[in-house]
């Protein structure tokens, strides 16, 4: 990186097994990346969750960085990342950090994506299709019971908007994630969370990227993440926003 910050090189170099991920999210908009955390990781989260749960009172957290210290590694965990780079380039930043309980008996999501202009088959001049990277962390083994995430792959690239309700598709996905795998989806890929039907929660960690010239859904500016931009190294404070205009 130059005294900026900013990656003196867009894209970096990729292995053939890298490029072949990079290839199947193209076409399908999703990656699962196997051990992406540890089982010790795992369990770490799922304290610090729980934790931030019990004092949230709520089943949604908007500003995961800032819960606790436990969850700050997400941020550059070096398995997921290196994906996200991959596939959007070195010059990335942090769209949004989050994390969400499913409680037994709630039920389906409808089908939506997390923008709100069309896709253009034909992309963009000088951007770059994804925009936006989500990735799960799911810290409970999914099943058709607690309810998975359900994906149509390939609906990244469909001009029309995803239907109200939560219909089926014919080729829809249920991602069946274990806990230490990452589920790495486009944004625009039609996806919704399943019912849960059981009696156990469903727990989840979302760190979302997007390129570093793209606004962020939210302000980073916590003191946690004022901290990362204070001391951090150059590509946590490039994820923090640092590069504020271009």
């Amino acid at each position: 990186m130059t005294d900026t910050g900013i990656p003196t090189v867009l894209n970096p170099l990729l292995s053939p097994e890298l490029r072949a991920e990079v290839e199947f999210f193209q076409k399908w908009g999703y990656l699962v990346v196997e051990d992406a955390i540890t089982t010790e990781q795992v369990e770490v989260l799922r304290q610090a969750i729980d934790l931030a749960y019990q004092e949230a009172k709520s089943q949604f957290i908007g500003d995961l960085l800032e819960e606790d210290d436990r969850f700050l590694f997400l941020l550059d965990n070096p398995p997921v990342l290196q994906r996200i780079k991959a596939i959007l380039g070195n010059c990335i930043q942090l769209h949004s950090a989050t994390s969400r309980i499913t409680k037994p008996g709630e039920g389906d999501q409808n089908w939506h994506r997390d923008g709100p202009w069309p896709v253009d088959p034909s992309g963009t001049p000088y951007g770059s299709l994804p925009g936006q990277i989500n990735c799960g962390y799911y810290l409970d083994e999914l099943t058709m019971e607690n309810g998975p995430i359900v994906i149509v792959p390939g609906s990244q690239r469909a001009l029309f908007r995803p239907p109200e309700g939560h219909p089926k598709f014919p080729d829809e996905k249920y991602m069946m994630a274990k806990p230490g795998q990452a589920v790495l989806f486009d944004g625009w890929l039609f996806h919704r969370g399943a019912a849960n039907h059981s009696d156990q929660r469903r727990r989840v960690c979302l760190m979302c990227y997007q390129n570093a010239w793209m606004k962020s859904r939210e302000p980073i500016r916590g003191p946690r993440a004022g901290k990362l931009l204070a001391e951090g190294t150059d590509e946590q404070r490039l994820l923090l926003g640092r590069i504020v205009k271009w």
